[in-house]
Parts: C-alpha cells; structure tokens; sequence
C-alpha cells in the first residue's frame, strides 16, 4: 500500500514537473510575441521562472527513479555485488543527509519569507513563500524517494534504478 502510494506520488509530482515545465515555455513564447506586438507582459521573467523552479525541484524524486539522474556508473559497475551493496547504502546514507538539510534549509527559508510578508519585485508582488513551498516539496519529496531507496537497498533488493541500469546493459 505504501509502495503504490509513493510511486503515485512520485508519478504526480513528474506529471506537474512537466506541467510547469509546458507552463515554462508558453510564459516565454507569450513573451517573445508580446514584445513584437508591442505588449507588456507583467513579470512573465518572474513567472517563467517560477514554474522552472517547480519544474525543476517537482521532477526530482520521478527522476531518481526513473534513473534519470546522471550517475558515474564507471566505479560501481566494476564491483561485486556483494561489494556494490554497502557502497550503495553508505551513498544513500549521505544523499538522504544531505537532502535532509536542504529540505530543512529550504522550509526555514520558506518560514521566514512568509513571516516577513516576502514579496518579489516585479510588476506582479507574488508572496515568496508560494515558489519556495514549491521548492521546500520537492526536496522533501526526493529525500523520501532517497529513503525509500536506503530501504529498499537494506533489505536486499535491488535499488530502483539498478534495474533500469540492467535493463539498458541487457539491450546493449
């Protein structure tokens, strides 16, 4: 039940990733024809890149286990597996770290911009919180994708993208 939950979870935050990513480009394509036509757009470049920043931090943990992260394969696939394993783990082990602090960074920086009543500077005062939350998700998102590799990989199954790496080995 949790599995299904978390690869629906995941799945959802990849199809808003590419929403906004969609989102992205039309801001910049109403833009660039706006400006032949002689028409302001107000804060479209804070627009655009707000949905960049979804695009980019919504699409992270999809990523990870769609294996579309850009891993150096060179040092792992000369392992054992009995050796590749613990690597593994203790690789997970830091990922985790480190996105735990990032997501907590990302929450404080969130907090405090809606404590202050933060608001961009465009045209268009968006509260800042509204991107940053965006953003905060999307890393807590990915260290729950992380952790759920770390578990995966304790327990002796093969992580997610090792099977999407095997795969890609066994049709070469």
């Amino acid at each position: 039940m949790i599995r299904k939950t978390l690869d629906c979870l995941y799945s959802f935050c990849g199809v808003l990733a590419c929403i906004s990513l969609f989102a992205t480009a039309a801001i910049i394509l109403a833009q660039i024809i706006g400006r032949m036509l002689g028409i302001l757009i107000p804060s479209s470049d804070e627009f655009a890149g707000f949905a960049m920043g979804a695009a980019t931090f919504l699409g992270l943990a999809y990523t990870l286990r769609a294996d579309g992260h850009i891993r150096v394969n060179l040092f792992t696939q000369k392992l054992s597996p009995s050796v590749r394993r613990p690597v593994e783990i203790c690789v997970l082990i830091i990922g985790v770290a480190v996105m735990s602090y990032f997501t907590w960074y990302n929450a404080s920086l969130t907090y405090s911009s809606y404590e202050f009543n933060d608001v961009s500077a465009g045209l268009i005062p968006v509260a800042l919180w509204i991107p940053q939350s965006v953003m905060t998700f999307g890393t807590l998102l990915m260290t729950v994708a992380l952790l759920d590799e770390l578990i995966l990989t304790i327990r002796g199954r093969p992580t997610t993208y090792s099977q999407v790496d095997n795969n890609i080995l066994q049709a070469e």
